[in-house]
């Protein structure tokens, strides 16, 4: 870790943690998860999704799927900290909507991408880079793309303008040795930083980012106290304590744990995300964690019948 004093952290907790409580957090936590991370070293936090009411009934859904400018300003007040992030969902938002970055403090817009639709999510950056932002793609079923796919992507990056480009570990179905074979392709060429957003249904998720982070991958996602949907994401608190004592000058994780210690356990206990045995077979399977959920909840099958018929999706 001393050679790679580079590595950089985004939390998502406001956003990947959403999926648990439908992005219903309340204003004061989103500040103090957003003040706990900027002490700890953070350096991007993702405050939310960028959605409209066209795409989505805001009666459904919390203010954090939406994640209105003026809401942004509000909770991050007078904070001097982590660079704020949004995600978008691709041909699920209006360009239109989103401000030019000299009216938005807002640094990073990362839209999420499935393998049909990256020569058009790439068109749709460079729009939204020309209006000032720092720009990212998030290649979403990493895994299941060939090995051709793999570079096709990788040449797609080549005068891109991105700023960085993920592989998202869309089931948490990857192990410490896949990282290597799956990320030298992009890594290969120099022109955008590489990132790493992992998934901990087989509770690889703090194994395979130190795998990628030696790989050579520049910033690498979490949230608090692991929160996301089904087995949830990369602990924010494990990869600080762990760069913590390795780069004490720069990060700090005791801001994040006090953070947990007055929200997150009770919040846990209410909502509940982490490992469970559906998420497991999700990985294993590389199957979506709801279908999984679905089999092992109807209690009509033995283990060994659904580990058949989850053999059968995999293929």
């Amino acid at each position: 870790m001393a050679n790679r004093p580079s590595v950089q952290i985004l939390d998502c907790t406001i956003r990947d943690g959403g999926y648990a409580n439908g992005w219903r957090f309340e204003k004061k936590l989103v500040r103090e998860v957003y003040r706990s991370l900027s002490k700890a070293g953070v350096d991007y936090v993702e405050i939310g999704f960028h959605s409209t009411p066209k795409h989505f009934d805001p009666k459904e859904y919390g203010l954090w799927r939406f994640s209105r400018e003026s809401d942004i300003r509000e909770v991050c007040a007078n904070i001097h900290g982590a660079k704020l992030a949004l995600m978008l969902d691709f041909g699920k938002f209006d360009l239109a909507d989103i401000p030019d970055r000299k009216d938005s403090v807002v640094s990073l817009i990362r839209l999420a991408s499935h393998r049909d639709e990256l020569t058009a999510s790439l068109k749709t950056l460079k729009r939204l880079k020309s209006k000032g932002n720092e720009v990212s793609l998030q290649a979403m079923g990493y895994t299941g793309y060939s090995e051709g796919e793999r570079r096709e992507f990788a040449a797609m990056l080549k005068g891109s303008g991105l700023d960085f480009a993920y592989i998202a570990d869309t089931y948490g179905s990857m192990f410490p040795q896949d990282i290597e074979r799956l990320l030298t392709p992009l890594l290969k060429q120099r022109e955008v930083k590489i990132g790493f957003h992992p998934h901990n249904s087989l509770q690889m998720a703090f194994a395979n980012s130190i795998e990628a982070i030696r790989c050579g991958a520049d910033i690498v996602d979490s949230s608090v106290f692991g929160m996301g949907r089904g087995a949830g994401n990369l602990c924010t608190e494990i990869i600080l304590a762990y760069l913590h004592e390795r780069l004490p000058d720069r990060f700090n994780v005791i801001p994040v744990l006090d953070c947990i210690d007055k929200y997150f356990v009770r919040m846990q206990k209410e909502i509940g995300w982490g490992y469970q045995l559906p998420y497991l077979l999700s990985g294993l399977f590389q199957c979506h964690p709801s279908y999984s959920q679905k089999v092992v909840d109807a209690k009509e099958f033995a283990m060994e019948d659904i580990w058949r018929i989850l053999e059968c999706v995999k293929r």
